[in-house]
Order: structure tokens, then sequence, then C-alpha cells
């Protein structure tokens, strides 16, 4: 599971730094931004989603898209359970 949140968190990344704000995106500067390399990975994963949080809401010409990640996401949450 924690695997498949990993893959929600770093995707939710990239939607909105490289799709949202056109900035250059690769997954290792996606991890270094969640500080992954940190003892606890949960913990981290936490912290990284909240602070994604705080970014959409500093960019609110894209609610439109967030909403499309949120939605893609609960979709991908519910093949988990």
């Amino acid at each position: 599971m924690l695997e498949g949140v990993e893959r929600l968190v770093v995707e939710e990344h990239r939607v909105l730094f490289s799709e949202v704000l056109g900035q250059h995106w690769s997954r290792p500067a996606a991890y270094r931004w969640i500080r992954y390399e940190d003892p606890d990975p949960i913990g981290q994963l936490i912290a990284a989603t909240e602070r994604l949080d705080e970014e959409w809401d500093r960019h609110p010409e894209a609610a439109a898209r967030r909403r499309e990640f949120l939605a893609w996401e609960r979709r991908q949450l519910a093949r988990f359970s």
C-alpha cells in the first residue's frame, strides 16, 4: 500500500509542477522535494501531501485540473481496498 500512496504523491507533484506550473520535472526532483530520504517515509508522504495542498491553494487558476486529479486519485485509491 505504501508504494501505491507514494506513486500517487509523486504523480500529484508531476501534475502540479509540470502540467500546471510549467516547471521542469523529474522523478528524482520529486523525491528530493518529498524529502523521501528521511527515515520516516510515511510521515514524509503525509507532509508532502500537506505541502502539495498548500501549493495548489496558491494557484486557484488550476482548480479544474486539481478536481480532475482528485477524481483520478480517488479511482486509484479505490483499487487499494
